[in-house]
C-alpha cells in the first residue's frame, strides 16, 4: 500500500481531499465501534441496523447484499438483534411469504443519542458554507457513496 501524503505535504487538491476522506472514514469507523461497544453489539450489527434505519424494513436478503454478508450469517444477526430488542420480524403485507425486518423505533433512539454531539458540529460546521458550496460537497458525497459501493461490488465479485 502506497504512503500518503500528509494534507500539508501536497499541493493537490485531490491529494488533500482523499487524505482528508482516510481520515474521516476512519474516525467514523472508531466512533462506530466505540458505540456499537456501548449497545453491547458487533460494529456490523450497527451497521445492520444504520441500514435498516435509512432503507426501512428490508427481507434478510436484501440486508444480505446491502452488508455484503452471507444470508446465514445476516440470519444469525438477525436473532442477535431481535433477542437484544433492537429488531422484530414481521411478514411481507405485500407478499406473505416473505418476513421483513425491521428496527425498533427505541433502538434507533437510543443510537441516535450516541451521535447527537457529531449531529450538531455537523450542522454548525454546514452552517458556514453557502447554499451553492453545500450543494457541491453534496454532490461530491453522494459520488464518494456511489464510488465505494461500486468499489464493494467489484471487490465482492
Amino acid at each position: 500500500m502506497p504512503v500518503k501524503p500528509q494534507d500539508d505535504q501536497t499541493d493537490e487538491p485531490a491529494d488533500r481531499i482523499i487524505a482528508a476522506m482516510t481520515d474521516l472514514a476512519g474516525a467514523l469507523g472508531r466512533l462506530n465501534d466505540l458505540i456499537a461497544r456501548h449497545l453491547g453489539i458487533a460494529q456490523t450489527d450497527l451497521l445492520c441496523l444504520h441500514v435498516l434505519d435509512r432503507a426501512g424494513a428490508s427481507t434478510a436478503g436484501a440486508l444480505s447484499a446491502r452488508l455484503g454478508r452471507t444470508t446465514g450469517a445476516v440470519t444469525h444477526m438477525i436473532d442477535r438483534l431481535e433477542k437484544a430488542g433492537y429488531v422484530r420480524r414481521r411478514p411481507d403485507p405485500g407478499d406473505r411469504r416473505r418476513v421483513l425486518v425491521e428496527a425498533s423505533a427505541p433502538a434507533l433512539e437510543r443510537i441516535a443519542s450516541f451521535y447527537e454531539g457529531m449531529d450538531a458540529r455537523s450542522r454548525r460546521l454546514t452552517a458556514t458554507f453557502s447554499a451553492d458550496q453545500l450543494a457541491a460537497i453534496h454532490a461530491f458525497l453522494r459520488g464518494g457513496y456511489e464510488s465505494a459501493t461500486e468499489e464493494c461490488d467489484h471487490l465482492m465479485r
